[in-house]
């Protein structure tokens, strides 16, 4: 075969390859495209409901909104006391976070810095924890909040929220501290620094893109949490978010419209938390991932 029919054999693959490459990102933008829409269709649907009266969702559910009532809005943050709600949401998740944070950290750096003979027993009993779901240990936390009188206490359901969360931060930080070069360590000891200065001058400013994520994980598993606290917290001026919403929903009455514009002001604290540590969160994930 001569070198002429070899050539044209070559690009004849070539342009059968790049057809097939132009097919399969058609395919691929059309699926993302229908991914897209089936994620924004409730939310748009979330947003026209709540700029609608009350009659105009009973008359048309699926319908836009002949004239917006941006009233539904202040009305459920007066009337709905969103503002206490958030500010109860914001107190727990705080609590969550420092908790998560702090315990999770050093945990993670004895367990991924220093070996010993029980490293590998108490990492596992940590990480073992990721096998409970919270919602499978209400009856024993509801007991022991009875008993030890920790109901309508904020504080005590943020450290309820930071003990499910230990477990996962820790798996995660812990292989992310262990590929931190022992290099750094060892210089950082030559010199001067001891255990708990090297902690916090070259282990947690490194593992900044980790914390970051945990901290954002942390903060949407309990931000929208319903059950554990419905059971912690029965007074009023203590509920929190989630229990708060349920107040639009009576036995006798029921404000829809409200409710949609009370979940439309509860969404926004998590996307604009979100929206500004994406990157973050994905480096985090990606980093500790290849680290890990």
């Amino acid at each position: 075969m001569s070198s002429i029919a070899i050539n044209k054999k070559i690009n004849d693959n070539r342009v059968s390859l790049l057809k097939v490459g132009k097919k399969a990102r058609i395919v691929i933008y059309a699926f993302m495209a229908i991914c897209s829409i089936l994620v924004l269709l409730p939310l748009l649907w979330l947003i026209f409901t709540s700029l609608k009266t009350q009659a105009e969702l009973t008359q048309n559910i699926w319908g836009l909104p002949k004239s917006p009532q941006l009233s539904n809005y202040a009305l459920a943050w007066k009337k709905g006391r969103m503002g206490l709600y958030i500010t109860n949401s914001l107190i727990s998740t705080i609590v969550t976070i420092i908790i998560t944070v702090i315990t999770s950290t050093t945990i993670s750096f004895i367990l991924s810095r220093f070996t010993f003979k029980l490293n590998r027993t108490i990492y596992y009993l940590v990480v073992i924890g990721m096998m409970i779901p919270i919602h499978a240990a209400v009856i024993p936390l509801y007991i022991m909040a009875l008993n030890l009188k920790l109901q309508n206490n904020l504080v005590a359901l943020g450290f309820i929220y930071a003990a499910f969360r230990i477990p996962a931060s820790v798996f995660f930080l812990e292989s992310y501290m262990k590929s931190i070069p022992k290099e750094l360590e060892e210089s950082a000891i030559i010199d001067g620094c001891g255990i708990w200065k090297t902690f916090v001058n070259i282990i947690l400013p490194l593992s900044k893109d980790g914390i970051i994520t945990i901290v954002i994980l942390a903060v949407l598993a309990c931000w929208n949490e319903l059950l554990v606290a419905m059971l912690m917290l029965n007074q009023p001026f203590i509920k929190t978010l989630p229990i708060g919403l349920m107040g639009f929903i009576g036995e006798y009455n029921s404000e829809y419209t409200q409710l949609c514009a009370g979940l439309v002001i509860a969404c926004l604290p998590g996307l604009i938390f979100y929206a500004l540590l994406k990157e973050k969160i994905v480096k985090g994930m990606t980093v500790g991932a290849i680290k890990g």
